[in-house]
């Protein structure tokens, strides 16, 4: 939608440029799996104006185990101007897509739809096509299901999907369909000759990598207390910041966290620069 050096791009045709940027900024700033990330529905986020979060400027949001791999829900943390910015997603583009989904009687393409009648809490009343509706717990609705959510009207008639992101014609957007836009886009960079190749378990990785270096930051910061030997103030400085990130990606096994020290070059430095620091302090103490 916009060119290298941020216009817009007059060759564009696309429609649905702000929801697909906004879709990999939320990939970027989460951590979040890429099937996680499609099987949101509006409810699964606060609202940014809601009084309850005050001044912060980032907020938790449960994932629920049913959409998370391994069934391991999980806490994130989502930017304040991320959802004022997918609040007016869900305010504009999307009810243009709901709208030409009602048009084109898009309930109809739905194989096996499963219609909601009332939302509960983390529970709705749901029902298949000429069967009465029954209370469902949504943290047990796994993508495939929550992709064949229909809300329905006080007349019960369907009135749009249940789902968060949904295309241009207005049906979700599965995992396969955003990862054709991620290969549409690599194709726009190499026609403007930028080497570019960015995948959604890229952004994934690229969270990892940068919450990692601010963790270990952010725990030199505070400063190393152990008065032990080395290698424990090692462990603390690196296990703490790993720990936190195994959470946050919702690894079942801290072993798959330990890669992305790799990809981390200053790891090893900051840690170095700690345990050095923390010896010149012992050693002017025995002074």
């Amino acid at each position: 939608a916009h060119l290298p050096d941020g216009s817009p791009d007059p060759t564009w045709r696309g429609h649905n440029g702000e929801r697909d940027a906004l879709f990999a900024e939320l990939l970027t700033a989460t951590g979040m799996r890429l099937t996680e990330a499609s099987s949101l529905l509006p409810g699964d986020l606060p609202r940014h104006d809601d009084k309850l979060l005050g001044d912060a400027r980032s907020c938790p949001v449960l994932l629920l185990p049913a959409i998370c791999k391994g069934s391991k829900g999980r806490e994130i943390r989502v930017p304040r101007r991320l959802l004022r910015r997918i609040d007016d997603y869900i305010a504009i583009e999307r009810v243009n897509a709901v709208a030409r989904w009602r048009a084109r009687r898009g309930w109809d393409r739905v194989r096996g739809p499963l219609y909601v009648s009332a939302w509960q809490g983390r529970s709705a009343m749901v029902g298949a096509a000429g069967a009465l509706p029954g209370r469902r717990r949504l943290d047990a609705m796994g993508p495939a299901e929550r992709a064949r959510l229909v809300v329905l009207t006080a007349d019960d008639a369907p009135a749009e999907p249940a789902e968060l992101w949904l295309s241009d014609a207005g049906a979700p957007m599965r995992p396969a369909a955003w990862e054709a836009v991620f290969r549409r886009a690599d194709a726009r960079c190499r026609a403007r000759d930028l080497d570019l190749h960015v995948t959604p378990h890229m952004l994934r990785h690229t969270f990892a990598v940068h919450m990692l270096s601010l963790l270990i930051r952010a725990q030199i910061g505070a400063g190393v207390a152990d008065q032990d030997r080395h290698g424990a103030v090692y462990r603390r400085v690196i296990g703490d910041p790993l720990q936190k990130l195994q959470r946050l990606l919702g690894h079942s096994s801290i072993a798959s966290t330990y890669i992305y020290l790799d990809s981390l070059e200053e790891s090893r430095s900051l840690v170095d620069a700690a345990v050095l620091r923390w010896a010149d302090d012992l050693d002017a103490a025995a002074l």
